[in-house]
């Protein structure tokens, strides 16, 4: 685990997930754990260590990988191994892994079986020969095949089952991977995807984790997916990302297309910089993804699909909540006919535009001409027409615009109103006043419209929205002291001097009901341990509160307290100690006045009297120190 640590520069991995830039002695970005606008997300590479200064969450480059992939430690230290390069023993995880992690490492490994098994149906088989040509009349060369990995899954419905079994792998894992299903009627399994063309889904860090299948011939539904399993999670996985992150960044632009062979298409012809959605409507979970590779995206779904019809609509119930424009035109979408995904979308669609413009994305919208999809258009009229017009695509305001006033009658002050009526609730997700405002001019102006009162208006929606708005974690510092910040830094930086003054500071109670106490406490407990005491160790069982002041400290931007300003941190420990214990004194002698228990009082004044010459010392220690 060390050498991992050591050899895992925490920059070069957290870069992979957060566009980091150099902020002095850290690297700043936007969090990837809450939304924000203004970066608040610190490393620290000479700690190795992160923390967000919003959330408050923080940790070491483990810690980091397993909440970014939501992945167990020994699944976080094997990935963190195989991406530096380091070697784990054959036996590493036998003791360590727990049953979830060993499932999830089975069902890791029977994906790519699986894999390698479609791969040489298409090629190796008569059946598949046919999948092949079929694929060779949509344009895809052997090099797209074999880059994308496509498969075949022939018609016998336990091809793959047999070859599984012979594997190795018991019924419990078939079952559970979502490649096999179990026919209880006749007491066996059979295989999920037959007679189908099959697109390998990888994470992020390419490991295969789901398959899509596309049905040959009139067979529905035309795509089936994989369901979701102890490692795939549908609103969590992006296709195409694993290879197109890099060419995102280089962008800092993400194409976003609707179908796998949309996908396959578009970075088929050169554009890497294309994902798709695997068989579910965009989420803000997906959003959130994105987010971590670019801000500017340009949605380019099949324009007589949901998807494309999700760019037009806004959800009902933001669109209730607008006076003056009636909401309810456009009614429910249908779904009739549509495959699972594309029914999902048009369902829940109009989520896609406002989850982008909550998320500070700019955004750009590209209908192709025709009623062409991505993979169709660039077949008919190549990929430099394609280029053309993705340099070319409209901000979302003026595609929504442009169809609004295509489908309403702006001649008349109804139909100029309807079409308002349209844009109005996206305008209303800008999260920047002064672009709201000048998209609201762009749209008045275009709709022949009075602008001070479509501005009135979008004030006042923009105002029903703010009240409706989740409250986001705060911002605030912790309760902690400069003293205790200051002191908690020196002593992770000089365990030795911890060993010095921590004793006599957590026993002379000098931290008593602070939010540092804990921590101070655990750092005494590990190094009488013998242990050094980590960032790591130290925030485990720590309140959120503790766990922020644990990781300030750790970014305290001064150089460590010397020995003159470590005295006064003390005294000022010493003296806050004695304040505190006033306020309990002043409470327990007002107590025993209102009981007439005079004896009592007596004993408490003199205590009172004590602490404030004690105090009386302190400060005159502080100011013979500052001299």
């Amino acid at each position: 685990m060390d050498e991992v640590r050591a050899a895992a520069d925490i920059v070069k991995v957290v870069g992979d997930y957060v566009k980091l830039r150099k902020a002095g002695a850290n690297y700043m970005g936007l969090c990837p754990f809450h939304q924000e606008k203004t970066p608040s997300f610190a490393v620290h590479p000479a700690k190795q260590i992160f923390h967000c200064f919003g959330c408050g969450v923080g940790g070491d480059v483990f810690k980091f990988v397993m909440m970014m992939d939501n992945l167990t430690f020994p699944e976080a230290l094997r990935r963190l191994a195989e991406k530096v390069g380091v070697t784990l023993s054959d036996t590493f995880g036998d003791a360590t892994y727990d049953a979830n992690a060993r499932v999830r490492a089975g069902l890791y490994k029977m994906h790519e079986a699986a894999a390698k098994f479609f791969a040489s149906q298409l090629s190796g088989t008569a059946e598949g020969r046919l999948a092949r040509a079929y694929l060779e009349d949509r344009g895809l060369t052997d090099e797209v095949v074999g880059r994308f990995r496509l498969g075949y899954a022939p018609a016998d419905g336990q091809a793959l089952t047999r070859h599984l079994a012979g594997a190795g792998y018991e019924s419990e894992l078939l079952e559970k991977s979502g490649l096999v299903g179990h026919d209880a009627e006749r007491n066996r399994h059979y295989d999920r995807f037959r007679r189908r063309i099959v697109f390998p889904i990888a994470n992020e860090s390419g490991k295969i984790v789901a398959f899509a299948g596309r049905a040959l011939g009139d067979e529905q539904p035309k795509y089936l997916n994989s369901p979701e399993t102890p490692i795939y999670t549908k609103s969590r996985l992006l296709y195409h990302l694993d290879r197109a992150a890099h060419a995102i960044r280089k962008a800092d632009q993400v194409v976003l297309v609707e179908g796998y062979m949309d996908c396959i298409a578009v970075a088929a012809s050169g554009i890497e910089n294309v994902v798709a959605s695997c068989g579910t409507s965009l989420t803000e979970s997906h959003i959130r993804i994105l987010a971590r590779y670019a801000r500017r995206v340009v949605v380019n779904y099949d324009p007589d699909a949901a998807g494309m019809a999700a760019v037009e609509r806004a959800v009902p119930g933001l669109l209730d909540g607008l006076s003056g424009f009636d909401a309810r035109e456009g009614g429910q979408a249908k779904t009739e006919g549509l495959s699972e995904a594309r029914a999902a979308r048009r369902a829940g669609g109009g989520q896609t535009l406002e989850h982008f413009l909550e998320n500070a994305f700019e955004v750009r919208v590209l209908p192709l001409p025709g009623g062409l999809d991505p993979d169709s258009f660039i077949r008919i009229h190549g990929v430099a027409a394609y280029r053309g017009l993705l340099a070319r695509a409209p901000t979302y305001v003026d595609y929504l615009t442009e169809r609004a006033v295509a489908t309403h009658d702006v001649g008349t002050p109804e139909g100029r109103v309807a079409a308002a009526n349209a844009v109005l609730p996206y305008l209303v997700k800008v999260p920047d006043p002064m672009l709201r405002n000048e998209l609201a001019r762009r749209l008045a102006e275009r709709l022949r419209l009075d602008e001070r009162l479509l501005r009135e208006e979008l004030r006042r929606a923009a105002g029903a929205a703010r009240s409706e708005m989740h409250i986001q974690p705060e911002s605030a510092a912790s309760k902690a002291t400069t003293a205790e910040k200051e002191l908690l830094r020196a002593f992770m930086e000089n365990q030795g001097l911890a060993d010095e003054l921590l004793p006599q500071i957590v026993e002379q109670g000098m931290l008593e009901g602070l939010v540092t106490e804990p921590i101070f406490k655990r750092f005494l407990e590990l190094r009488r341990r013998e242990e050094r005491a980590e960032a790591t160790a130290l925030e485990e069982s720590l309140s959120a509160e503790a766990r922020r002041a644990l990781y300030e400290s750790l970014f305290w931007p001064v150089e460590p307290p010397d020995s003159g300003r470590i005295d006064r941190h003390l005294r000022a420990l010493r003296a806050g100690r004695a304040r505190r214990q006033l306020d309990q004194l002043r409470g327990a002698m007002q107590e025993a006045i209102q009981s007439n228990d005079w004896a009592k009082a007596r004993e408490l004044e003199q205590a009172k009297s004590n602490l404030e010459n004690e105090l009386r010392g302190l400060d005159e220690g502080r100011k013979i120190s500052h001299h």
